[in-house]
C-alpha cells in the first residue's frame, strides 16, 4: 500500500509538477465550441487516446480540458485529482461535451453531448480504475506509482446525452 504524504507537503509538489504543462494547452481547444454538437454514442472516440472534456462553470462559461480516458461500452471514464475544478463542475452541472483531441487539446472531431457524474461508491470507483488500467497498461501503473502517494483521485463517468438534452448535453 503506498504511503500518502501529508497535504502540506504533497500540494506544493503537485502544483510545481504541473507548472511546465500549464502553457502547453492548445490555443485551438476553445474552437471545439464552434463545432456542431453530435448526439449519440461514443463510437467516434474509438482509436483516440485523449478527449477534450468541456465542463461548465457556474456562470455558464465552458472550460475545455484535454484528458486521458477509457471506454467500457457506452460509459467513458476519466480520472482527476480530488481538488480539480472539473470534478467540482461535473458534480454541480452534469452537462458535458467530449471531443477527440490531441494530447494538448487541439480538437480532432466534433463534440459529443454527454452527462457526467463523480463516482462515489467504492465498487464503481474500483471498476473505473480497472477499466482505465486495462486501457492504459503500464503508463497508468507508472502514473499510479509516482502520483498516488502525492494525491487522491476522483473518477468521473460520462454517458451519451439524448437528443432532447440540448447543447452541451
Amino acid at each position: 500500500m503506498p504511503v500518502r504524504l501529508p497535504d502540506r507537503i504533497a500540494r506544493p509538489l503537485i502544483k510545481g509538477a504541473k507548472r511546465p504543462m500549464e502553457g502547453s494547452r492548445s490555443s485551438k481547444a476553445a474552437s471545439v465550441l464552434d463545432l456542431p454538437v453530435e448526439h449519440g454514442d461514443f463510437a467516434a472516440l474509438e482509436g483516440h487516446k485523449h478527449v477534450l472534456l468541456v465542463t461548465y462553470k457556474r456562470d455558464g462559461g465552458a472550460v475545455p480540458t484535454p484528458v486521458w480516458f477509457a471506454r467500457d461500452g457506452e460509459r467513458l471514464y476519466v480520472w482527476t485529482e480530488v481538488e480539480a475544478f472539473k470534478a467540482k463542475r461535473v458534480r454541480r452541472d452534469p452537462r458535458a461535451l467530449l471531443a477527440p483531441c490531441s494530447p494538448i487539446g487541439a480538437p480532432l472531431g466534433p463534440p459529443i453531448a454527454a452527462r457526467g457524474r463523480v463516482l462515489e461508491a467504492a465498487a464503481e470507483r474500483d471498476h473505473a480504475a480497472q477499466v482505465i488500467r486495462r486501457r492504459w497498461g503500464i503508463g497508468r501503473r507508472l502514473f499510479e506509482r509516482l502520483s498516488r502517494p502525492l494525491t487522491e483521485v476522483h473518477y468521473l463517468e460520462f454517458v451519451p446525452a439524448g437528443e432532447d438534452a440540448g447543447p452541451g448535453a
